[in-house]
């Protein structure tokens, strides 16, 4: 037996179980029960099911945010070089453990709910059914993230009971999909509910799930870092992909805030746009990290005055922005900007203070763009802000969709509307008519489509940890252009790192040393 048992301990610690007497964003500790004893009524199996979602908050509030916006080529950090990006980081690797360490602390909550949820007696089957789906859901989703991080990783199906049941192998990605992911999320689709009561909002729903199925696909018909090729069935995922998206679009009742900036207000939390997002509540160990890790320090933007500022936009990512559409709206809400120019006041001197592209930046120091999507000056501590992470909005799904058709059809007028919905919402938003963001001209051909509505998802979507997932999908070509592009622009730019291996991230040294299924040989490569 291996000695060093600190992964399998987490993944042991009991499932904290929430009321939801005042909602579901107002989660309190409702019993330190063992499931044993607690399954008993459909409520018991509601509140056990609200509690997962603890573990879902942990995992999106800190460790993968710099790993998915700094290992991009997108993003860099003030004055300073990260492990992500110069591509340095190891198995060892803290963030690199934590975000593995979250994701089957989740999965374990919701095998948890699965096993004593499935054998219950005092429960309906509709009931049983909804809650089934919403922890599969949230299974698969776990399993999702895992599997394109990490490319190959155990599957456990079962709650942690001892070390032993810990000890499980590798097994590679297309199983994972095959066993889990798609079947978890298929369930899911078929028995969650369309819509949730305000008491409920903020778990998840059919819309979710068809979403998510949307994104599984894409990703499947995309570039594997492990075979080093794209899938051959690509076709039928593309199709796959499409309807998915098309039911989102067709049934969901989502739509888009008539504001972009809005979406990024903290009191607009589960808007018309969103579809799946992670529910914060401001305060320690209830809150989130996204001020913290990008706004400015001293800017008031974040508790103790500021941010870190330690995912911040390159210029050319900027550049490529602004050069596409001058003038958009979104460049505005999308970065921290003070009456349209970019930069902020620095609250102890009372100063502005100028970022690029602003005249008089400052260009030592290399004072490039702040994303600006998430404030929270009221936070009480860092990682304790109370801006929600949405993980898919509506403006996502009709890029998707419209990414999708025209790998099926070509650039077709469906493709071309879904993307114009897009433009046009930023073109209008606040009541002010602009000329930018224009929609596309109806002569693309197909490889010109699949570039811009792949540079599109970057603009829309700044900082909301998909680019790296994009690169990826796009092939090692796209990933190690995209990055070595950022290399050769602007003043004293960064260099990230240009390596294959940068592709995914290296199983960790925690999980080797503590599961006896697992050697060393079994590490991805170049790690």
């Amino acid at each position: 037996m291996k000695k060093i048992k600190y992964l399998i301990l987490s993944m042991l610690a009991a499932t904290t179980l929430f009321s939801c007497s005042e909602g579901f964003l107002q989660e309190q500790v409702y019993d330190f029960k063992s499931s044993a004893n607690f399954f008993e009524n459909a409520d018991d199996a509601n509140q056990a099911m609200i509690g997962t979602y603890k573990f879902l908050a942990d995992l999106y509030r800190q460790s993968m945010i710099e790993m998915l916006t700094q290992n991009t080529g997108a993003f860099n950090k003030h004055k300073l070089s990260t492990v992500w990006i110069s591509g340095t980081y190891t198995s060892a690797t803290k963030d690199v453990y934590l975000t593995w360490q979250y994701a089957y602390q989740l999965i374990n909550g919701c095998n948890d709910v699965i096993v004593n949820v499935e054998k219950m007696k005092e429960i309906d089957d509709t009931t049983r059914n909804a809650i089934l789906g919403e922890a599969r859901f949230l299974r698969s989703w776990s399993y999702f993230i895992l599997v394109r991080m990490y490319l190959k990783v155990p599957i456990r199906l079962k709650p942690t009971k001892d070390i032993e049941s810990t000890m499980v192998g590798l097994s590679p990605s297309e199983e994972v999909y095959d066993q889990v992911i798609i079947p978890d999320m298929e369930f899911a689709f078929a028995h969650l509910p369309l819509r949730r009561t305000d008491a409920n909002t903020g778990r998840v729903t059919k819309g979710a799930a068809a979403a998510a199925l949307s994104k599984v696909y894409m990703t499947r018909a995309g570039y594997d870092p492990a075979t080093k090729q794209f899938s051959p069935n690509a076709a039928d995922y593309w199709v796959k992909a499409r309807d998915y998206a098309k039911w989102v679009i067709d049934n969901g009742g989502y739509s888009l805030v008539s504001d972009f900036g809005d979406l990024w207000e903290i009191d607009n939390k589960n808007t018309s746009e969103s579809i799946f997002e992670v529910q914060y509540l401001r305060g320690i160990n209830t809150g989130s990290g996204y001020p913290k890790v990008f706004t400015p320090s001293h800017s008031g933007l974040a508790a103790k005055g500021g941010g870190w500022g330690r995912s911040r936009c390159t210029q050319k990512n900027y550049d490529d922005f602004a050069n596409q559409y001058p003038g958009d709206y979104r460049l505005q809400k999308a970065f921290v900007t003070i009456d349209s120019l970019s930069g902020y006041i620095d609250i102890r001197k009372n100063k502005f203070v100028p970022v690029y592209p602003s005249p008089g930046y400052n260009k030592k120091s290399q004072s490039w763009p702040y994303v600006g999507k998430w404030k929270d000056p009221d936070a009480p501590d860092n990682f304790a802000a109370g801006n929600n992470f949405i993980v898919i909005r509506y403006a996502d799904v009709l890029l998707m969709f419209a990414e999708a058709e025209n790998e099926v059809n070509g650039p077709t007028e469906d493709a071309y509307n879904a993307v114009d919905q897009v433009l046009e919402r930023a073109r209008n938003a606040d009541g002010t008519p602009r000329e930018q963001p224009a929609n596309w001209e109806r002569n693309l051909t197909q490889d010109q489509f699949r570039e811009k509505v792949w540079n599109e998802r970057r603009f829309e979507l700044t900082g909301e940890m998909k680019l790296w997932f994009d690169l990826v999908r796009r092939g090692w070509d796209k990933f190690r252009q995209f990055k070595e592009d950022d290399n050769n622009y602007g003043y004293k730019p960064i260099k990230h790192g240009v390596y294959e291996k940068n592709m995914y991230y290296p199983i960790p040294s925690l999980e080797i040393s503590s599961n006896d299924a697992i050697t060393v040989e079994d590490q991805n490569p170049g790690y």
